[in-house]
């Protein structure tokens, strides 16, 4: 699926992921290919994504997550701030 990351000042991450886990306002969700339309918040904490079968991982501050029919993932993010 596409993962798009974008916060305020940057895009933070764009790319074909296979699995995509994050906390949200409901509990912590992985999301698939062919995962059902959904908006959620994402409650701060870390994010991880597998891109070309490495992990990787992303602390965010917050944000809001839409999976949209098309197999693509769009997070609008707060930055975690050093």
């Amino acid at each position: 699926m596409k993962l798009s990351i974008y916060s305020i000042q940057n895009t933070l991450f764009e790319g074909e992921v296979e699995r995509l886990t994050l906390p949200t306002s409901t509990g912590e969700i992985t999301v698939l290919d062919g995962h059902i339309p959904l908006i959620s918040l994402v409650n701060p904490g870390n994010i991880s994504y597998t891109h070309s079968g490495t992990e990787k991982s992303l602390k965010l501050d917050g944000g809001v997550l839409e999976v949209r029919p098309e197999n693509e993932a769009v997070i609008l993010a707060l930055e975690k701030q050093s």
